[in-house]
């Protein structure tokens, strides 16, 4: 009699082998795009975050700035005539605040001129002094003991980075930004005849021009820095910002754009009360199927920029402190 083998050998089929691949690749698909969503959205919110810190942080800088415009130079009754914002063209104005409206298709450009007004570790004020006896300013000829204006060590101005300086009366009735031409010994000679003269007792700055445009760089747009007073050049505040755009509120209510980039320079900036500043921000890197839809209202400017970057806007009006009083 044949013995019966009750031993069963169970198999998948090649239908249900194929079935559980598919549902295992359908599983997998749904894990890896969770993540790949998940990541994309870190990415998205980490580039964001970069660019509100980029737009808080450049905010912060100008306006510490822009509160200084005027200081020391409010006194100054007469215009000065040289190449204010770096531009290569010479403007004549009363250096407390200048704008240059539209210099290139990233915006405007804004320079702040004040007294330098560093201190250091003691809180003395650095780079500044008083006229000695024997002092003399006048015409285009300032005379002094030392060009160590604060006794620290070292020139406080020279005939290139540190070329403009600030005279003010003692009772602060008047004051003269000026320009080095040439140094000799401690005899400094002007570009331009200084308004008034001066003598023992009046105070004597170095004086910052501070220059503020957007420019490319490395193929990125960045807000950036140059202090025509301290030898530096342009230094990048913050990477990634599309535009700057400024307005100023002059003291009886107008707003103004400033020079127009062809000479047109108002004459009023003096009387500035307030500046509007507005600041646009970009992502480091285009969002993969993403659009900008928005049209961005700055100071008065609008921009479309229609391409794949996530973008924000900031605007404040920043008081001026020292002048349009």
């Amino acid at each position: 009699m044949k013995k019966k083998n009750n031993r069963t050998e169970n198999g998948f089929t090649l239908i249900e082998l194929m079935v559980a691949m598919v549902i295992a690749l359908i599983v997998m698909g749904s894990i890896f795009m969770t993540f790949k969503s998940q990541q994309d959205s870190y990415v998205i919110q980490d580039q964001v975050t970069r660019m509100q810190q980029n737009l808080r942080g450049s905010m912060y800088v100008m306006t510490r700035d822009i509160q200084m415009a005027g200081y020391y130079t409010n006194f100054d009754s007469g215009s000065c005539s040289t190449d204010w914002d770096d531009d290569g063209n010479t403007e004549s104005v009363r250096p407390l605040i200048y704008g240059c409206n539209n210099i290139s298709s990233n915006g405007d450009s804004i320079v702040i001129i004040k007294a330098c007004h560093e201190r250091d570790s003691s809180g003395n004020l650095i780079d500044s002094g008083t006229l000695a006896s024997g002092n003399t300013a006048t015409g285009n000829t300032i005379t002094l003991s030392t060009l160590d204006l604060d006794g620290v060590g070292g020139a406080d101005l020279n005939a290139t980075g540190k070329k403009f300086g600030l005279l003010v009366k003692s009772d602060l009735g008047k004051a003269d930004i000026f320009e080095v031409d040439s140094i000799v010994g401690n005899t400094i000679t002007t570009k331009e005849a200084l308004h008034e003269g001066y003598t023992q007792g009046d105070r004597i700055f170095r004086a910052d021009v501070v220059i503020y445009k957007v420019q490319v760089n490395a193929g990125r747009p960045c807000l950036v820095r140059k202090n025509l007073g301290s030898d530096n050049g342009f230094q990048v505040v913050a990477e990634d910002i599309d535009s700057l755009q400024v307005q100023y509120r002059l003291n009886d209510g107008t707003w103004v754009t400033g020079d127009d980039g062809t000479g047109s320079f108002i004459p009023d900036m003096y009387k500035v009360q307030a500046v509007e500043v507005s600041l646009l921000a970009r992502t480091a890197h285009t969002i993969r199927g993403y659009t900008d839809p928005n049209t961005y209202n700055l100071a008065g400017q609008t921009v479309t920029p229609n391409d794949g970057y996530r973008r924000k806007a900031l605007t404040s009006v920043i008081e001026a402190r020292n002048i349009g009083l």
